[in-house]
């Protein structure tokens, strides 16, 4: 698994690593370009008027392991309800919460920068550290 910012862990539904495999610096990478274009392509269909949810959906069913396993996920503007270890706590914080139901009033979703959405995302990566299996990036992510 690819830790990413805000102690989220993404999910992969392609084949499995070997038991072996460690996370590569590419991999982490490629993560994190994928996140990316989650969030402007989830900012395009908000803009452009098209099912936005749908699209946050999608992205979140690709990046993330809600369903599969637990979710370590705590939204980097949530204080409220500060953790999110289900799929629809998770998308009020990503599409707003006047969007799903049951969504806390606190989430102006981030996937669309509370409604002006994102035109641009770079990572600029301080380190990338291979630990085991796993490999953790630090850094920081420009809007």
């Amino acid at each position: 698994r690819i830790f990413l910012h805000h102690s989220s862990v993404p999910y992969s539904s392609g084949p499995a690593a070997s038991p072996g495999a460690a996370v590569t610096e590419e991999e982490v990478r490629q993560a994190q370009a994928a996140w990316t274009n989650a969030i402007t392509s989830i900012t395009r269909a908000y803009l452009g008027k098209q099912d936005y949810v749908a699209a946050a959906t999608k992205a979140a069913g690709e990046l993330y392991g809600y369903g599969h396993s637990d979710v370590l996920f705590k939204p980097t503007k949530a204080s409220a309800v500060q953790f999110r270890p289900k799929a629809a706590d998770a998308m009020s914080y990503f599409v707003g919460h006047a969007a799903v139901k049951d969504g806390y009033a606190e989430d102006a979703g981030f996937a669309i920068n509370g409604g002006k959405g994102w035109s641009k995302v770079d990572f600029e990566n301080h380190q990338i550290e291979r630990a085991g299996k796993a490999s953790i990036a630090m850094g920081n992510y420009y809007f």
